[in-house]
C-alpha cells in the first residue's frame, strides 16, 4: 500500500521537530519528571509514545528509532499503555481493535459540542519509523471532557472502528473513554503538509486523525452538501464528468477524479446548520459557487460517508474565483434563442414541484427572474407540468407582469404524451410569429423504455425580414432509475443507464426532423433542450454524424457545461444546428445561474433553519441556460397549415358540448375524433362542432386539419361527468361533510354515510383536480365499508397538527389540494359529489360573496342530505358553512 508519508522526503524528522515544549505541572502525577517520546508498542511493527520505564520495560530497546524528548508526566494508567501508532497500525484497521488501552498524545483539535463530533483529536508528537502508521487518534467523549488545544493527555478506553452501514471503511478511535486526565499543556503539533491529487485510493490512511494542512490553492468542486451538512468539495482544479473532460479520455478522466477529492467538513454533525458555514456573506447575498478557491485548508483528517474529510483548526479564507453575471453573455445576432429545464415547474402542488404554495410562489419568482435575464426571443422551457398549458400559462402570466403585457405568448401543445412533466415553448410575439402548427414527435421508437417525454417542433418566422427556422425542444430519458438486471442493455457502463434507449432516441429524433424538414421545405433547425448525455457520449454522437453542429464546441472546452453532478462538472444541456443554420448562428453562451450554486439557496423551505431564499435567478432550478444568436437569411412568406379553436374541457353525459372558435387555413381536409370512437369529417369553413358523450368519462378530443405540408393538430381533454338533476345526485348516497384547507399541510376530507345500512366502499373513488385541470392529479379508489350514518377521514400524508385521527383515517395525496382545486366523489365511474368546478381554475379561491375556501375548514350544512355537482359555477356559501383556518373539532362527527 501506498502512503503519503512516502511521497514526502524526511517527513518523520519533520514532524519529530514540529512541535514546541512549554511544560507545565504535571496533570495526573508520575514517577519521573521526563519521559521518552518513543517506547515500544504491542503490535509488530509499531512504537510510539509512551510514559515512565516502569510502565514499559522495553522503552529503552526502542528509543533508536526516534529521538527522544522531554514530556510531562502521566498517571501510570490502569489499561496497558500503547503508542497511538500501535492503535492505529499499518492497515485500514487496528489490530487491537475491541481492546481496552491507554494512549497518550498532545490534543490538535477539540469538536466536544454536542452538535459537533463529541470528541477531540491527539496526536503522538514524534512520529515513527513507520510510514504506514498514523500518528493521530479521534477521542470520542461524548461527556464532554475539559481539555484544550496543547494539552498532553493520557487517555484509557476501548479501540473501536466506527463506521456506518454505507461505508467502505472505518474511523479508528477510542469510544468513550473511562478515564482522561490531563498531564501537561503548551505543547503544540505542526501539521503535516498534504496535497492533492494522491498517488493512490489509500494515501490518506497514514495520516486518519492527524493535523494535516494543504498548502496548495485547492477548488470549490462540490457545494451540494453545504446547506444540508456544512461540507464543500475541494480539488487540485475542477472536476470534469469523464464524457466531458477538456482532454481526457474517459477512462483517464474517471481514474484521476477519484484521487482528487477531499471534503472540507465543519467539525458538526449537525443537519442543515444554522448559520451555514462558508457561504461569501451573511445575509441572503451569500454563495459559496462551484469554481471558488481556498488555500491553506488546515484541521483534523478523518473518515465518514465514504470520503476523506478535514475538519477545520482554522476558520479558512475562500476567494470568489468564479463570481456570479447578471446576465448571459452576448450572443451577437438579431434574434435570440434559448433553452432552460425548469425542475419541474408544477402549479399542482406536491406533485413533483413546489410542495406549498409558498414554495411556488417563491419557485415561480426565481424563475421569472431567469427567464427576463434571458430575454430570448425564443425560449425552449423543458420539465413543465403536463397539464395542457395551465401551468404554462401561469408563467407566462407572472412573465408578463415583470416584463410588460404581452411580453411573451405560449405555444399550445396540448397534452404531449402521458409523462408527467413535458417539453413547451414561448415566444416575443414582437419579434417572431410562428409559423404552422406545434409538430410533436409520434415515432414509437422514441418512446422506447418510458421515453415518454416527446420532442416538440414549432416553426417561427422573424418578424423583421421573414427568415424562418425550426425549433425543437427536447427531453431525452434520464440517467437514473436504472434497471433492476446489472447485466440489462440499459445499466451503466460509463454513460449513465438507458444510454441504448437515448441512441434509439436520438435516431427517432434524427429522422422525424429529416421528415419536418421534407415536409416543410425548411432546413434550418435548431435542436435545443435537456439531452440527458455529456458532450462526448453516444446520443450526440448520432446527431453529429448527421451533420447537425453540438454547437457548444463552438466554446472554449473549459466553458462547456451545465450541470454538476457528485462534483463533476459537464453538459448535459445542447444546441444543435442544422448544416444550413450553422453560418446563420453568431455565438453561444450558457448562463451559470444553478449549476455552480449551493442547493439550500433554492426556493424550497423544509428544514432550512438558516433560510437564503432570495428572488434571484441564482439556484432557481439545477440546470443552466443554454443561449445562442441568430442571424436568419431573409425568407419568402409560405402559407402553412394552420388550425386553432376552442375546445371545452369539461361536460355532462347526455348533454352536448361544442367546438367554438374553430378556424382552419391552409388546409383541404378537417376531421375531428371525439375520443369515444366517433370521428367526423368536417368543411374547413365550419366555426364549431357539437358533440353528445353517452357516459361520464376523460376523453381525448382531435382535431386534424391536412393540406399539401405538415399537418395541423389541435388536442385536448375533456371530463364529462354524469348526468344530474338540479345539480344534485339522483338519490341519497355518500357526500362530503367536511374538507379542510388549513395551514401547511393540515387539510382532510371527511366522507358521511346518511343511509340506514352499511355501505361497500370498493365502488367509491375520490379525485382531485388541480387548477383548473380536467385530468385528475391524485386517485383514491376506497376500500372496505362504512357503517351507517358513519364518517370515513381522508388525511394528508404530511398532516403537521397534533390533532389525533381516529384509526380508520386514511393517509392519501388525494387532499394535497389548496382552496382553488377541486375534489369529486365517484361512483362506479360517476361523479355523485363535488368540491369546485371542474376545468375551471378560480385564481386562488372558490369565492362566494365573502365567503371564500382558501385557508378555511368547511363544514355541509345541517340540512344537506345527499351530494350536488357543481356546474359551471360553485356558490360555496349555499351547502357548506366556512371556519377558521385549522379548525378540526368537527372531523368525525357528522
Amino acid at each position: 500500500m501506498v502512503k503519503l508519508k512516502q511521497q514526502y522526503p524526511a517527513l518523520s524528522a519533520m514532524v519529530a521537530g514540529a512541535f514546541a515544549l512549554g511544560l507545565a505541572a504535571c496533570g495526573g502525577g508520575g514517577t519521573s519528571s521526563s519521559e521518552s517520546a518513543v517506547a515500544s508498542g504491542s503490535s509488530a511493527g509499531s512504537s510510539g509514545a509512551s510514559s515512565s520505564a516502569a510502565a514499559s520495560s522495553a522503552s529503552s530497546t526502542s528509543a533508536s528509532s526516534a529521538s527522544s524528548v522531554a514530556l510531562p508526566a502521566c498517571a501510570t494508567p490502569t489499561n496497558p499503555l500503547q503508542a497511538i501508532t500501535a492503535v492505529q497500525g499499518s492497515t485500514d484497521t487496528s489490530p487491537l481493535a475491541g481492546q481496552a488501552v491507554a494512549v497518550r498524545g498532545v490534543v490538535t483539535a477539540i469538536f466536544q459540542a454536542d452538535t459537533q463530533l463529541k470528541g477531540f483529536f491527539i496526536q503522538q508528537p514524534v512520529a515513527d519509523a513507520d510510514p504506514l502508521t498514523s500518528e493521530g487518534l479521534f477521542i470520542y467523549a461524548p461527556s464532554a471532557a475539559t481539555v484544550a488545544v496543547g494539552d498532553y493527555v493520557q487517555v484509557e478506553g476501548s479501540v473501536l472502528e466506527y463506521k456506518a452501514s454505507s461505508d467502505t471503511r472505518a474511523l479508528t478511535e477510542i469510544s468513550a473513554p473511562t478515564a482522561i486526565s490531563v498531564c501537561g499543556n503548551g505543547l503544540s503539533i505542526a501539521p503535516v503538509a498534504l496535497s492533492l491529487p494522491l498517488t493512490s485510493a489509500d494515501a490518506m490512511e497514514a495520516y486518519e486523525g492527524m493535523l494535516v494542512k494543504f498548502e496548495q490553492t485547492l477548488t470549490v468542486t462540490d457545494v451540494s452538501d453545504l446547506g444540508h451538512y456544512g461540507s464543500v468539495q475541494l480539488s487540485s482544479g475542477r472536476l470534469w464528468e469523464p464524457y466531458n473532460h477538456p482532454s481526457l479520455s474517459a477512462s483517464a478522466a474517471t481514474s484521476a477524479n477519484a484521487l482528487n477529492r477531499m471534503i472540507l467538513d465543519d467539525g458538526s454533525t449537525k443537519a442543515y446548520p444554522n448559520p451555514i458555514p462558508y457561504l461569501s456573506a451573511s445575509d441572503t447575498s451569500g454563495t459559496r459557487r462551484v469554481g471558488d478557491t481556498v488555500a491553506g485548508v488546515a484541521g483534523a483528517l478523518t473518515w465518514s460517508s465514504n470520503a476523506w474529510r478535514v475538519h477545520p483548526s482554522a476558520a479558512p479564507a475562500f476567494v470568489a474565483s468564479n463570481p456570479r453575471s447578471t446576465a448571459p453573455a452576448s450572443v451577437g445576432g438579431t434574434l435570440k434563442a434559448a433553452h432552460y429545464n425548469l425542475e419541474n415547474f408544477f402549479t399542482t402542488l406536491g406533485s413533483r414541484g413546489a410542495v406549498s404554495s409558498g414554495d411556488f410562489t417563491r419557485q415561480r419568482a426565481k424563475l421569472v427572474e431567469a427567464i427576463a435575464g434571458i430575454d430570448a426571443d425564443v425560449l425552449a422551457l423543458i420539465e413543465t407540468q403536463n397539464d395542457a398549458g395551465y401551468s404554462l400559462d401561469n408563467l407566462v402570466t407572472a412573465l408578463n407582469a415583470k416584463m410588460g403585457a404581452g411580453t411573451y405568448r405560449y405555444i399550445d401543445a396540448g397534452i404531449a404524451g402521458d409523462d408527467e412533466i413535458t417539453s413547451a415553448m414561448i415566444y416575443k410575439p414582437a419579434k417572431v410569429s410562428p409559423v404552422g402548427n406545434v409538430q410533436i414527435i409520434t415515432d414509437t421508437n422514441f418512446a422506447v423504455s418510458g421515453g415518454i417525454r416527446p420532442s416538440i417542433a414549432q416553426r417561427f418566422a422573424a418578424l423583421s425580414n421573414g427568415g424562418m427556422f425550426w425549433m425543437v425542444a427536447n427531453h431525452l430519458k434520464s440517467k437514473g432509475s436504472c434497471p433492476s438486471s446489472s447485466s440489462s442493455v440499459e445499466a451503466d457502463y460509463g454513460q449513465g443507464c438507458w444510454n441504448a434507449s437515448r441512441v434509439t432516441q436520438a435516431k427517432a429524433l434524427r429522422d422525424w426532423v429529416a421528415s419536418l424538414v421534407s415536409s416543410s421545405g425548411e432546413s434550418d433547425v435548431l435542436m435545443m433542450g435537456d439531452f440527458n448525455a455529456y458532450l462526448n457520449e453516444d446520443p450526440l454522437a448520432v446527431l453529429e454524424s448527421a451533420g447537425y453542429e453540438a454547437v457548444l464546441r463552438r466554446l472554449p472546452a473549459e466553458q462547456r457545461y451545465s450541470y454538476q453532478f457528485d462534483g463533476t462538472t459537464g453538459a448535459l444541456d445542447h444546441a444543435f444546428a442544422s448544416s444550413s443554420l450553422k453560418a446563420q448562428l453568431s455565438g453561444i453562451s450558457v448562463w451559470h445561474i444553478n449549476s455552480e450554486e449551493p442547493e439550500i439557496i433554492d426556493y424550497t423551505t423544509a428544514s432550512k433553519t438558516d433560510d437564503r431564499y432570495a428572488v434571484s435567478p441564482y439556484r432557481g432550478s439545477d440546470h443552466d441556460p443554454v443561449v445562442v444568436g441568430l442571424t436568419l437569411g431573409a425568407d419568402a412568406a409560405v402559407a402553412a397549415t394552420t388550425l386553432s379553436a376552442s375546445v371545452p374541457s369539461t361536460g355532462t353525459a347526455g348533454t352536448a358540448v361544442s367546438i367554438t372558435n374553430l378556424s382552419a387555413s391552409n388546409g383541404s381536409s378537417l376531421s375531428v375524433s371525439w375520443g369515444d370512437g366517433t370521428t367526423e369529417s368536417l368543411a374547413t369553413t365550419v366555426t364549431g362542432a357539437s358533440h353528445t358523450y353517452a357516459a361520464a368519462g376523460s376523453y381525448s378530443i382531435t382535431l386534424t386539419l391536412t393540406g399539401s405540408g405538415l399537418p395541423a393538430k389541435r388536442i385536448s381533454t375533456i371530463k364529462i361527468s354524469a348526468a344530474s338533476t338540479g345539480g344534485t345526485t339522483s338519490g341519497p348516497d355518500l357526500f362530503f361533510s367536511e374538507y379542510i384547507e388549513g395551514t401547511s399541510n393540515n387539510k382532510a376530507l371527511e366522507i358521511y354515510n346518511p343511509l340506514s345500512s352499511s355501505v361497500d366502499l370498493s365502488a367509491y373513488t375520490v379525485r382531485m383536480y388541480a387548477n383548473g385541470g380536467t385530468t385528475a392529479t391524485n386517485s383514491l379508489t376506497l376500500s372496505g365499508s362504512l357503517a351507517a350514518g358513519g364518517t370515513l377521514i381522508i388525511r394528508h400524508p404530511s398532516f403537521t397538527s397534533t390533532y389525533t385521527f381516529p384509526a380508520s383515517a386514511i393517509s392519501s395525496s388525494v387532499t394535497n389540494f389548496n382552496g382553488d382545486d377541486a375534489v369529486t366523489l365517484e361512483k362506479s365511474g360517476a361523479v355523485i359529489d363535488g368540491i369546485g368546478v371542474l376545468g375551471v381554475d378560480p385564481g386562488v379561491s372558490w369565492t362566494s360573496g365573502s365567503v371564500a375556501t382558501q385557508d378555511k375548514t368547511l363544514r355541509r350544512k345541517a340540512g344537506v342530505t345527499q351530494g350536488s355537482i357543481p356546474g359551471t359555477s360553485w356558490d360555496v356559501a349555499a351547502e357548506w358553512d366556512v371556519y377558521d383556518v385549522d379548525s378540526f373539532g368537527g372531523l368525525g362527527a357528522r
